[in-house]
């Protein structure tokens, strides 16, 4: 069992006092990507319908579409754009507030520890920042392929940033949970793979993240369908691959 730390935890800025009053406070970041999310959704609810109609279909995740290849999709870029575009795209205005909600849950502790906060005023920042949004958007992009491998010939249509936002999850796993890695002197460290933490939070992932609890969780969802596979494409690549992605982050101080 991890010992009680002797000081109570405080964020603190680099060679600076600690500032405890911007503990919950988002880094640009994070605030970016919300505000273009949200800007996305209200231009489509705006815009015409048909023309509305017609942007979804160009930017979401369409299985059969993708796997029918470059010459169906009128090039390579048409192809690959939606496993992005999605992220920004979003079916109902609970669909868009559950995902602002987590983005800034998830986003804000990751953006701090990888020293993203203050991005305008270093360079250092600046690029840490970037390895942020890079990573943000990888783990949209693992969710969509994972939930392309499991449907590869469906026409269903797949938006919404949860892929990217269980990635987040996914890479808060690797520290947050951890009470050594946090208040520890190894701050820097990460937990392991088959520590408690991590079991424990993949093990939550998974019960609620398959298709039987999908389908009970429907109702909550309006009627829509749940991409579980997406949460899940998204959860695992941010849990076995943010250490890279901050210590990259981490090389630029």
């Amino acid at each position: 069992m991890a010992e009680k730390p002797q000081q109570p935890f405080r964020l603190r800025r680099p060679g600076g006092e600690a500032d405890a009053s911007r503990v919950f406070n988002a880094p640009g970041i994070v605030m970016l990507i919300a505000g273009l999310t949200l800007a996305a959704f209200i231009l489509m609810v705006v815009f015409p319908s048909r023309t509305a109609g017609v942007i979804e279909l160009a930017a979401a995740v369409i299985p059969g579409r993708f796997t029918a290849g470059p010459g169906a999709n009128n090039g390579v870029l048409s192809m690959i754009s939606p496993l992005i575009a999605h992220m920004f795209v979003h079916a109902s205005i609970v669909h868009l507030l559950f995902n602002l909600l987590w983005l800034l849950a998830f986003g804000t502790p990751l953006a701090r520890r990888m020293g993203a906060a203050g991005a305008l005023q270093s360079s250092a920042a600046f690029a840490a920042s970037s390895m942020f949004l890079t990573f943000y958007l990888l783990s949209g992009v693992a969710g969509a392929l994972f939930f392309i491998l499991l449907h590869p010939k469906e026409f269903t249509l797949l938006v919404g940033a949860s892929g990217g936002v269980s990635g987040l999850l996914g890479g808060l796993v690797r520290f947050a949970f951890n009470r050594s890695t946090i208040f520890g002197p190894d701050a820097a460290k990460f937990s392991p793979l088959l520590s408690q933490p991590v079991l424990l939070w993949t093990g939550f992932m998974l019960a609620l993240n398959n298709p039987i609890a999908a389908q009970l969780m429907k109702p909550m969802a309006g009627g829509a369908d749940i991409a579980w596979e997406a949460h899940l494409g998204g959860f695992f690549f941010g849990l076995l691959l943010y250490p890279f992605f901050e210590r990259a982050a981490r090389g630029f101080r």
